[in-house]
């Protein structure tokens, strides 16, 4: 609480809000709903019966089999199980347990266990393995091996399952060498990898990114005679599919085929999906209708990842039809699929329709999650209805959705836009409060407004305040500092924040340079804009036609028509074709020169690229024409070219 208060206060200080302005209705509606929702407890109700013998056995053989149990449940029973004369078995006692651990109840496993030590009652092989793999999901991996050494020390030989455990805590943590390693090494314990094993290495592997390694291990698994399951392909599959590259991932798709792998429908949609995130729509219909083929019904996914790409499109009356066709394939839309219709309306301003689709959505048993809020929130802020995100705010926590650091962002934002910068600290202020802490897009959006109202030592304080707080401000925030201090004339500040934008790890970007180049062409200081010029090239940025045409325009201001005319030429080279308003800068410069020869020669130019004059083009010709001689202005319009007549 005292960091949380600390942080707030320097956002405070860092905007240097000097008036205490009136709470905003925004920030009071939040206050007062979340205060409601902080004081509002959810308890849950153990069952309140007294455990026998017979409600033991019921639990113990029925309930932990099946996984109907809840924490309060279990605990009640383990209770009642240690204060048995004589104690249960650890047998008894490891069915509770396995089920507690496949609700992820991992922590209260390790301390129960804790509690049978005390009594004298220590675990058996299976009890330890149950052990391993809560310190393994919990991500503690020294623990887990302390485990097998208990395992060896009691006597007991690790088997297979004991080892891909370690394995899996070791992939987790990324440890995926020393995963590896341990695999090869189980002979030496009398057991072997099994397809579970390989598996898990796999996914390891594709989830660091190193999918052709596990190419690599699917091959060795195959070599060894164990032939890889679709759970050992889906994660290369996926692992390709998310590089883009598909041709491998077809390549890999065949060789199931030819393998015999019994394909599922989670391998058909990894590939639909990255079909239809690539454009290639037609060939992920022609997977759907394959998958069908071979006795795979499309399921929710499958639905979902295609009405999105659709809603993505416009396509907004396909969408409606394919929902038809889930519903009546029995695929019952969930609130992905609400989710993602209530935002396709929303973003083409389609209120009304997105509202109907929200009382559907609850109708129909789908909870609106913080997702379906944030999207609503987001609408009413683009068209400045505050009140109305407001209330859709309170009403969402009054339904038990907290607004998350988006929710709070897009007020914020919203806020900033209308210059109402102390009315959006004071949502800052409730966010930390509620536990939610500002994020790189909340200072941005702070920095921007500063910046735009021209409070540039503020906009500088809140970048140090987010170093301070461990926030690495991204390329985005410092070029809108480096532009304001651009446009206030501080160069040297600019030069100096790109330096401390580099030390942080973050490089300038194209708009970065040009700004700064901008900058120094207006001052005249060209020299030092063509160095900045080439450095924004040799850092692998590239300049774009705002770029050229502030370097053309700032040689041109100095007379160095020349070097003007070589970047001119050099923009063409590196694929960046000059347009009218690039000609329209030499042309003016020409024309105050009276190189009126010169002026020709880049109307010709442009007629040569069927590049049409526009209204500026015309003004300049016609004030030099108008500077000339009788004799020299009918010279020069015989020497004009003719341009193509422009569409109206």
């Amino acid at each position: 609480m005292v960091v949380r208060k600390s942080v707030s206060a320097s956002f405070c200080r860092a905007l240097s809000s000097s008036s205490a302005s009136q709470s905003v209705r925004t920030t009071g509606k939040l206050s007062a709903s979340s205060t409601h929702s902080s004081n509002t407890h959810i308890t849950s109700n153990p069952k309140s019966f007294a455990p026998n013998p017979h409600s033991l056995h019921q639990f113990l053989t029925k309930q932990c089999k099946s996984g109907a149990i809840t924490l309060d449940e279990a605990l009640h029973f383990f209770d009642y199980m240690v204060s048995l004369h004589p104690t249960p078995p650890i047998s008894s006692f490891n069915h509770l347990f396995g089920a507690l651990a496949k609700i992820k109840h991992h922590h209260h496993v390790i301390s129960c266990y804790s509690r049978l030590n005390s009594i004298r009652l220590f675990p058996d092989f299976i009890a330890f393995n149950i052990l391993l793999n809560c310190y393994c999901n919990m991500g503690r991996i020294s623990d887990g091996f302390l485990v097998l050494g208990k395992i060896l020390r009691s006597g007991y030989s690790p088997n297979t399952v004991t080892f891909t455990t370690l394995i899996r805590g070791l992939c987790m943590k990324g440890k995926i060498g020393e995963a590896t390693r341990l695999s090869r090494n189980m002979s030496a314990f009398g057991c072997q990898p099994n397809v579970i094993t390989y598996g898990t290495i796999i996914d390891g592997l594709c989830k660091h990114g190193r999918v052709e390694n596990a190419k690599q291990v699917l091959l060795e698994m195959k070599n060894r005679g164990i032939f890889p399951n679709v759970n050992a392909y889906n994660p290369i599959l996926h692992g390709f599919c998310c590089m883009g590259n598909l041709e491998a991932a077809k390549g890999l798709v065949l060789e199931m085929m030819d393998g015999g792998v019994q394909f599922d429908v989670v391998a058909f949609n990894v590939l639909i999906d990255a079909l239809i995130k690539r454009g290639r729509m037609a060939e992920a219909n022609v997977l759907v209708d394959l998958m069908i083929k071979r006795g795979h019904h499309p399921d929710r996914v499958t639905y979902n990842i295609r009405i999105n790409a659709l809603c993505k499109e416009g396509k907004m009356e396909e969408a409606n039809e394919l929902v038809d066709l889930m519903i009546k394939e029995g695929q019952h839309p969930d609130v992905v699929t609400f989710n993602t219709l209530i935002h396709a309306h929303c973003k083409e301003g389609r209120m009304e329709e997105a509202k109907a689709l929200f009382e559907l959505m609850i109708q129909k048993g789908q909870h609106p999650n913080t997702v379906t809020y944030n999207t609503f929130i987001d609408a009413f802020c683009k068209e400045g209805m505050m009140e109305e995100a407001n209330k859709l705010v309170d009403f969402m926590i009054r339904h038990g959705q907290h607004p998350d650091t988006i929710t709070y962002n897009t007020l914020i934002d919203s806020l900033c836009k209308q210059g109402r910068i102390e009315e959006a600290s004071k949502l800052v202020d409730l966010m930390i409060q509620q536990g939610q802490h500002p994020n790189i897009v909340t200072y941005t959006t702070f920095v921007d407004a500063l910046c735009k109202e021209g409070r540039v030592k503020g906009a500088i304080k809140l970048v140090d305040l987010m170093i301070q707080q461990g926030l690495h401000p991204d390329t985005v925030t410092f070029t809108t500092l480096v532009d304001v201090l651009c446009k206030e004339g501080m160069i040297e500040g600019a030069i100096k924040l790109v330096d401390l934008m580099i030390q942080q790890g973050q490089h300038p970007d194209t708009v970065t340079y040009t700004t700064l180049i901008h900058a120094l062409c207006k001052v005249k200081k060209m020299e030092e804009a063509k160095a900045l010029f080439e450095l924004m090239i040799q850092s692998g940025q590239h300049p774009n036609k705002i770029t050229y045409n502030i370097m053309i325009e700032g040689l041109c201001k100095i007379g160095q028509l020349g070097k003007a005319n070589d970047f001119l030429s050099k923009m063409e080279k590196n694929g960046c074709p000059p347009d009218v308003m690039m000609f329209n800068t030499l042309i003016l410069c020409c024309s105050k020169n009276s190189e009126t020869s010169k002026v020709v020669e880049l109307l010709c130019i442009m007629a040569e690229k069927n590049l049409s004059p526009n209204a500026t083009t015309f003004s300049i010709v016609i004030s030099l024409l108008s500077n000339l001689k009788d004799e020299k202005c009918q010279e020069l319009l015989d020497l004009l070219p003719t341009f193509p007549a422009q569409d109206h």
